[in-house]
């Protein structure tokens, strides 16, 4: 039996792809649901309209990435590297996104409900028409 092969639509569902170079991959519409991509290199992937629910990307470098659509909900994004990364419209409600880059990020219209975004870097990030109710933004400090 072969392994299916990542391209447009691919159904990589809960496949084991960590550290994999997915450098400028066209996964267009694929769906990547539980899938291992931990450390993976994704730069300049093509992610658009991809379903990656609960996918588990910590560590993974996804600049430049095109994800405008995706369904990141649910997904550990822990670490990872979205500079400059068009996640506009994308669905990352409940989404881990803790310490993760998104300097230059374009989110417009991004769903960021619940999301976690404790230390991230937002710098440069476009937010506009982006939900952010009930985003984690910082811990607060402790009363003295």
């Amino acid at each position: 039996m072969t392994q299916p092969e990542p391209g447009p639509g691919a159904d990589l569902y809960r496949a084991r792809l960590q550290g994999a170079d997915l450098r400028g991959f066209d996964l267009r519409g694929a769906n990547l649901a539980l899938a291992n991509l931990k450390e993976a290199v994704l730069v300049d992937a093509l992610l658009a309209d991809a379903f990656l629910f609960g996918a588990k990307l910590s560590g993974a470098d996804l600049t430049g990435a095109q994800l405008g659509g995706a369904d990141l909900s649910e997904a550990d994004l822990f670490g990872a590297n979205l500079r400059g990364a068009n996640a506009a419209g994308t669905d990352m409600r409940r989404a881990n996104l803790a310490l993760a880059n998104l300097r230059g990020a374009r989110l417009n219209g991004a769903i960021l409900r619940d999301a976690n975004l404790n230390g991230a870097d937002l710098t440069d990030a476009q937010l506009e028409n982006a939900d952010l109710t009930g985003a984690i933004f910082g811990e607060s400090e402790p009363p003295a």
